[in-house]
């Protein structure tokens, strides 16, 4: 007998379909190459949490001086003074410490209840609406107005900051970013920041321009006005992308898991525990890259001088060698913390701010709204590789959730069948093309009338489906639970022997379906 060896893991950062659901990539890294080699586009990386701790801890073999995104250290660009966290010390520690003052955790907490008040702004006008979209009416919503206002820039400019930011980081389906030094020196800050020169303020930009410090020459000084540039578009991309990632994967993972919800309702005191669960089990950033200085031994290989590497945060997070079942979310979890924020002297200068916008956001969320269902057939993730989240997730609430589910309800009017009923009827061999290549399935159905049922058979197995009939063609929808709960909704044409037509992946676009009659 013989038997056809396992493909060898492989990860593609820039493919669309696996931010799907990497985890199940992240689990064969972390068993079969814990320091994995991708010659296509030219980096290493590791995805055990050993592994991901250790590099973070040693910045002398794991340099951050050309950038922390694979892209940038590619392109071996210049890194302007005052980029700090694309700096190593000396000058990362001092610029750094400019703001370490501002980003205590005391003080982070003192904004909690401006925080409270911006969460109380945004969801108010939502109950009793029906549905809304955790990251186009919150997670957008609320961190930008709160690094806005700490920053001093005017409300009705934030909107278009946020734009900014979020653009920068949008790549194209498939493909690597593409890097720009306009992207982090500060274009577009340039009149903000003369204002305040000429008109101080309480805020951060005002600290920016008035706080003197030693540099690592050990010259008296200010910041330059450059390096307030670079400052501020930093601070206003870290405050506006963590939390709102943060946010929407809040509304995804409890409403995947509604009796923990439903805890975190009954005990609020609960919500601080969870944050860090969605923390660690969805991190906004699942990899961060660095720059190899030295020939470094690795799993018994060498990852020599000057290599590209990715510490997989997403996959460390998850590494049952230190979490006992890491792969299940549980809001009582209990044991060593996360790695979402880095380790060492680049750990996530704003991660008390992060933490305090979570904990604030879902228990003025949970006072609103105890249940949701997400609408993934109208949900998006974003297209970036740097960060991993959504760009819209709607969710139905209140009324809304009753007229979903009378819609998702089969009619009566339409008398169902079973799929035995569909052994006999029509039988079509058919052939989709989607984001992972091409997917064949096999089809019966008994038309009646201006419907029909029937079975669809696949690697997903059998499944019955229903549907609607207008002449030559055919609508129907299948629903799957795995990898992810997604809904495919078909649109076909028939002629003669042959289909045609168009399926609709969730939120993951669509593709091509053909077939023919058997």
């Amino acid at each position: 007998m013989s038997t056809t060896a396992p493909a060898a893991v492989y990860w593609d950062p820039y493919r669309p379909d696996f931010w799907m659901d990497p985890y199940p990539t992240f689990r064969r890294l972390r068993e079969e190459a814990p320091l994995y080699r991708n010659e296509q586009y030219d980096f290493y990386a590791v995805s055990r949490f050993a592994d991901v701790e250790a590099a973070f801890n040693d910045r002398e073999t794991f340099s951050s001086s050309r950038g922390d995104i694979l892209e940038y250290i590619k392109a071996d660009m210049d890194i302007p003074s005052g980029m700090f966290i694309w700096e190593d010390p000396p000058a990362h520690s001092v610029h750094r410490g400019v703001l370490t003052r501002v980003f205590t955790p005391r003080r982070m907490n003192e904004l909690e209840q401006r925080i409270r008040a911006f969460c109380v702004r945004c969801l108010d006008p939502l109950v009793g609406a029906g549905r809304f979209d955790f990251v186009a009416d919150f997670g957008a919503e609320m961190p930008m107005r709160v690094i806005g206002m700490l920053l001093g820039i005017p409300e009705e400019d934030q909107v278009g900051i946020r734009e900014k930011v979020d653009a920068a980081l949008r790549t194209e389906a498939g493909k690597p970013l593409e890097v720009s030094q306009a992207s982090y020196k500060g274009a577009g800050f340039e009149e903000y920041i003369d204002w305040r020169a000429k008109h101080p303020s309480d805020d951060l930009m005002t600290e920016l321009l008035q706080t003197e410090f030693q540099d690592e020459t050990g010259a008296r000084r200010k910041l330059t006005r450059q390096e307030v540039l670079i400052f501020v578009n930093l601070l206003a991309g870290a405050g506006n992308e963590t939390t709102t990632r943060l946010i929407g994967w809040t509304g995804k993972v409890l409403g995947d898991h509604p009796d923990q919800r439903a805890e975190l309702v009954k005990n609020p005191a609960l919500i601080p525990n969870a944050v860090e669960e969605l923390l660690r089990y969805e991190p906004p950033g699942p990899a961060v890259a660095r720059y190899v200085t030295r020939d470094v031994e690795l799993h018994g290989r060498t990852v020599p001088k000057g290599s590209a590497m990715l510490m997989l945060v997403a996959s460390a997070n998850r590494d049952e060698r230190r979490y006992e079942n890491g792969e299940r979310f549980d809001v009582h979890r209990q044991g060593p913390p996360h790695i979402s924020f880095g380790r060492g002297v680049h750990a996530c200068l704003g991660s008390a701010l992060a933490r305090v916008e979570g904990r604030v956001a879902i228990d003025e969320l949970l006072k609103r709204f105890p249940s949701w269902t997400v609408d993934f057939d109208n949900a998006k993730l974003s297209s970036t590789s740097t960060v991993r989240g959504w760009d819209n997730l709607p969710a139905f609430i209140g009324d809304g959730l009753a007229r979903a589910a009378r819609a998702r309800a089969p009619q009566s009017a339409a008398p169902a069948q079973s799929a035995a009923a569909a052994q006999d009827g029509e039988a079509w061999e058919l052939a989709l093309s989607t984001p992972v290549g091409q997917q064949n399935l096999s089809a019966r159905i008994v038309r009646n009338g201006a419907t029909f049922t029937g079975t669809m058979t696949g690697e997903m197995g059998v499944q019955d489906i229903t549907g609607k009939i207008a002449g030559n063609k055919l609508s129907w929808t299948l629903s799957l639970t795995k990898p992810m709960a997604i809904k495919l909704s078909f649109d076909a044409t028939v002629e003669g022997d042959a289909m045609s037509g168009k399926v609709r992946f969730g939120m993951f676009g669509g593709g091509a379906l053909s077939g023919k009659r058997i």
